[in-house]
């Protein structure tokens, strides 16, 4: 499995870029700053990356970026950026749901944990929900993928075993440890790779509510 993998983060609103090296120990890693907003700093964060340790594109194993749910506009723009990148180097691109990496973190920090569950706010009394049990190494298994559920309905009962995560932030770093596997087995179909929405936007749902009440 040779090659550094470059990995974009982008559900939360602080969107990040990682770099594995060959052996998938991190190189480096740049995390928007609290307070912030928007995407515009991932591409040239992740050209200083590569920069700084003589890396170009091309000498990439591949991209990984993540999925979501989460932010409308971040992963629209991190899974552009991943699959323009990929294109044009002619490596690889993976897409991983972004609560996965989140589970991954959990696993990876607490090693008495063996199940994670994800909960992020959907709104409108909604949960994003994704369960996940520790596999082999730091990889978790899915147990449910991720779904929209009822907030008043959605929260598991806590386990000494169970991790229940609200509103993480997940970071690029999981989200290349994740996909340096799936790259060397070819990656996926850039076409394919989208984002991760179980819902419309809760502007499209407003929009929607006014133009009803206007009939």
């Amino acid at each position: 499995m040779n090659g550094a993998v470059l990995a974009f983060e982008a559900s939360s609103l602080r969107p990040s870029v990682a770099l594995l090296d060959d052996d998938g120990r991190p190189l480096g890693r740049w995390m928007q700053a609290e307070g912030l907003r928007g995407t515009h700093r991932l591409a040239p964060e992740a050209a200083a990356l590569l920069a700084a340790h003589g890396l170009t594109p091309g000498d990439l194993l591949g991209v990984a970026v993540g999925t979501g749910p989460g932010s409308y506009t971040g992963l629209r723009s991190a899974i552009a950026l991943a699959r323009g990148l990929a294109h044009a180097s002619a490596r690889p691109v993976v897409g991983i749901p972004s609560v996965e990496a989140a589970a991954r973190a959990v696993l990876v920090e607490r090693p008495a944990i063996q199940r994670v569950v994800v909960l992020l706010d959907a709104r409108r009394d909604e949960l994003y929900r994704a369960d996940y049990a520790r596999g082999v190494g730091d990889a978790p298994d899915v147990v449910s993928p991720p779904r929209l559920v009822s907030a008043s309905t959605g929260e598991p009962s806590p386990h000494a075993d169970l991790a229940i995560v609200r509103e993480p932030v997940p970071d690029a770093y999981h989200v290349a440890a994740l996909g340096r596997e799936r790259l060397a087995a070819g990656g996926t179909d850039p076409a394919t790779i989208r984002p991760l929405y179980l819902k419309r936007s809760h502007a499209e749902i407003a929009l929607d509510e006014r133009k009803s009440r206007l009939k």
